[in-house]
């Protein structure tokens, strides 16, 4: 039974949200999204249909509406609104327990992006790219009169003159404005073999556009619509060996897909089962936890349940043993967080089966999203790790504690083989105002070392990160770190207790420490020809500031830098090469053995760095094809 004061609560949501959306652009009630529907998936909800009146004008305090004038390149930002915080506010923080004493350190390296930083992808020239969701009123960064995009396809189509994605420089805080056509907003993503970012699915109008993006200082998106058969809003997309892109489920859509070429169409859609059995009352399935693993297969977690899939046929090769309690879930909206752990060449060996391993940490309470949180009560996020071998059938989850709870947090493959979990809180759930307690205290995870000896608190942050914040490794081994909104829109009132967050943060690691890091190896650009051929050696040359090192003490891996958003960093994966050949000097000449087949390394451009006596070196943008 719902109670009178339930009902009257949640009339009280239906008119918070009808205000500020009314004129989004989809023509029914927003909060049927929400609800259950029969179906295959949310698509089944009735059509759109253009909305005929004009959009409100979203104002800031009086003194903020004037157009920041500054250099040539940002004429069009909009200064962030000033604010006394009149909501105080509880954190989680952990003491740091890191050796040598350098805990990291934090700097902010923009005050504004402009736009709010919920989807998060580092592109191959160096920048930064950055999306939000055209629903939420106007960003801070405004687009030129003649790029203003058109609301809908109707004749009388208002136009939106503000951006909705930036293009962020990351060395020089530089913001160059793209403009984003149909909605992104929950969407997914990932890198073809060229670099281009693929963006796909969203919310409305956007909920089966593809969108794409080159990597060069003058591109900007093209939108696709329709391109995908199904609306894929809190989707995952995934990379898969021959560099084709997959999206996988999303609200109420129990299939996957292949994304197709620009401009085609898909003409149907995989159904996927397993969708449909893993949603509640509450989904607690979206954005679903998808690995490519070392035979091709893709590792699916959704909700409480694992298994792996093959992509090709969609047919479920095995079950593995799952983590359901009843009362918890690890996928949106308690949003844990999961990786695929570094897989290591260097140690395996010629003719026996590569390993691999996925971690899935933190999650929540399923009931959370509908019936606690929009009460005001904000269940503990949980506190758990959970290691799986996804390579051996027999496997089982192994179990070990983090140092707090966390929900909404990343997790981040570092250069060095460890992990970085950081953003989130301690309570509650994704949504709007949906939790408390952000978890200032990012962890760096050793997976290699004995439970309980893998963790390590590092230095607090003083930002709150939560609902639709990002984060990324930079190709200089710092984390950058951005967004965080969990209002209804760019929300900067000094009553808001957790205002819209446009500020962007650089952490360096431990491993950077400026009293041990002064020999950090130099990779040299000149030495590094062509890009690598599956299994085939790669030379390459770096060198030391100081004097050279031995072999022993030198990595070399490389990373896949990830679409991230919600918590989840789509097709994130290091792998560790095995070193053929290494001649010590000034410089040091080193010859690695490439990735040996696609399923471990899928086509496409990888940091590659190398780590000499655990000082990770910038890294070089190399291609494997």
């Amino acid at each position: 039974m719902v109670s009178p004061l339930q009902n009257a609560f949640m009339a009280f949501v239906v008119l918070l949200l009808a205000v500020p959306l009314a004129n989004a652009e989809f023509s029914f009630p927003f909060w049927e999204y929400f609800n259950p529907v029969p179906g295959e998936d949310y698509s089944d909800l009735p059509g759109y249909e253009p909305n005929p009146e004009p959009e409100p004008v979203y104002r800031f305090d009086a003194q903020q509406t004037e157009i920041q004038k500054k250099a040539a390149d940002n004429t069009l930002l909009m200064p962030v609104p000033t604010r006394t915080q009149k909501v105080k506010w509880t954190s989680i923080t952990v003491a740091p327990n890191t050796p040598g004493g350098f805990a990291g350190s934090w700097e902010i390296i923009s005050n504004n992006t402009g736009v709010n930083c919920m989807h998060l992808a580092i592109a191959r020239h160096g920048k930064a790219i950055m999306i939000d969701t055209v629903a939420l009123g106007n960003s801070l960064l405004k687009l030129p009169d003649n790029k203003c995009r058109r609301t809908s396809n109707a004749k009388n189509a208002t136009l939106d003159c503000f951006a909705h994605s930036a293009e962020f420089d990351y060395d020089t805080g530089k913001i160059r404005e793209l403009k984003i056509e149909t909605d992104p907003w929950c969407s997914s993503g990932g890198f073809t073999p060229d670099g281009t970012l693929i963006n796909s699915g969203g919310f409305a109008l956007g909920e089966r556009s593809v969108r794409w993006l080159k990597p060069c200082p003058t591109c900007d998106w093209s939108d696709y619509p329709n391109t995908l058969f199904k609306g894929r809003w809190y989707g995952t997309q995934v990379t898969l060996p021959n560099g084709k892109a997959m999206v996988l489920g999303a609200r109420r859509a129990f299939s996957f897909e292949l994304i197709p070429p620009p401009g085609q169409m898909n003409k149907g859609i995989n159904a996927f089962n397993f969708f449909r059995e893993t949603t509640d009352d509450s989904e607690n399935n979206l954005y679903p936890f998808v690995h490519l693993i070392p035979d091709g297969n893709l590792f699916v977690f959704a909700n409480d349940r694992a298994i792996i899939m093959n992509p090709n046929t969609g047919r479920i090769v095995r079950e593995l043993p799952n983590l359901k309690d009843g009362l918890t879930s690890r996928t949106y909206p308690p949003s844990g967080m999961s990786a695929l752990l570094p897989i290591d060449l260097s140690k395996t060996a010629p003719g026996q089966p590569i390993q691999a391993e996925v971690i899935v940490c933190g999650g929540g309470y399923k009931k959370c999203f509908k019936d606690e949180a929009p009460m005001g009560r904000f269940p503990d996020a949980l506190k758990d790790c959970n290691r799986i071998s996804v390579t051996n059938p027999a496997a089982t989850w192994v179990k070990e504690d983090m140092p707090a709870p966390r929900t909404m947090g990343d997790l981040l493959i570092l250069p060095t083989g460890d992990l970085l979990m950081i953003n989130g809180a301690g309570k509650g759930c994704s949504g709007w105002t949906f939790a408390r307690d952000p978890v200032l205290t990012p962890f760096i995870y050793k997976p290699n070392e004995a439970v309980g000896k893998r963790w390590q608190a590092l230095t607090a942050s003083a930002i709150p990160r939560m609902y639709h914040a990002t984060s990324a490794v930079l190709p200089d081994a710092t984390i950058m770190v951005a967004g965080g909104n969990t209002n209804q829109r760019y929300d900067f009132r000094d009553t808001t207790m957790f205002p819209t967050e446009m500020r962007v943060e650089r952490l360096t690691l431990p491993y950077l420490n400026p009293k041990t890091a002064v020999n950090r190896p130099v990779i040299s650009e000149g030495s590094i020809s062509g890009g690598m051929r599956y299994g085939q050696p790669f030379t390459f040359q770096f060198s030391m500031p100081k004097e050279p090192v031995d072999q022993a003490l030198v990595m070399v891996t490389m990373y896949a830098p990830p679409y991230t958003t919600h918590g989840f960093s789509m097709s994130q994966r290091l792998l560790i090469l095995k070193i053929a050949q290494y001649t010590k000097g000034a410089p040091t000449k080193i010859t690695v053995t490439a990735p040996p087949t696609a399923n471990i390394a899928p086509q496409g451009y990888y940091y590659l760095f190398v780590v000499a006596g655990g000082v990770p070196s910038k890294a070089t943008w190399v291609q494997v094809m």
